[in-house]
């Protein structure tokens, strides 16, 4: 099984790419229409919309390795080491429940799915792909459990790449209501 793991929506992806070439497609618009000043005071208006995008849709996700299990939520990164998970269950989402009585929920990674089938691989082995995410999570933590993986640290801290993202945008979009209503 491989060390590392990310698991995202499909949809995620698909929604990021869609949304990254309707932002290209506008910009490009009105580079054509209205030159270089008006499409930058276009552009934060239309990355602030392709952000919520990258925030909500595609940022979330699971990530798992060898020492534990990190999910990456809109704004906050939880990352839990194997011997603090006291059992992983999902419903609409996944849950990690932790030995202290509390809960990480992931809003993006694995749902509940039926398992892709592929075939076997050469030495008679399943093909991994061939079980569904949750189920694969769970392989994982099983196998850290019976190395004899112990305690650990939770760490959660805010998601920095897509709060800074946002004050970025957030900025140039102020900078941009101040030129227009100067300029009115």
């Amino acid at each position: 099984m491989p060390d590392r793991r990310i698991y995202r929506a499909t949809s995620g992806t698909v929604s990021m790419i869609v949304a990254g070439a309707v932002a290209v497609f506008l910009l490009g618009d009105a580079l054509v229409r209205g030159g270089l000043g008006q499409t930058m005071l276009l552009a934060p208006w239309v990355l602030l919309i392709v952000w919520v995008v990258y925030a909500v849709v595609y940022e979330p996700r699971v990530e798992t390795d060898a020492e534990g299990i990190t999910v990456v939520n809109i704004l906050r990164r939880s990352t839990v080491p194997w011997g603090r998970v006291a059992d992983i269950g999902t419903r609409w989402q996944l849950v990690v429940h932790l030995d202290d009585d509390s809960r990480v929920r992931a809003f993006g990674g694995p749902s509940l799915r039926p398992p892709r089938r592929r075939p076997f691989s050469r030495d008679g082995e399943a093909d991994a792909a061939r079980f569904s995410d949750a189920e694969l999570i769970l392989q994982q933590w099983e196998d850290a459990r019976e190395a004899g993986k112990t305690g650990g640290t939770v760490q959660s801290q805010w998601n920095g790449v897509a709060l800074g993202t946002f004050a970025a945008l957030a900025l140039w979009a102020g900078i941009a209501v101040f030129i227009v209503s100067t300029a009115a």
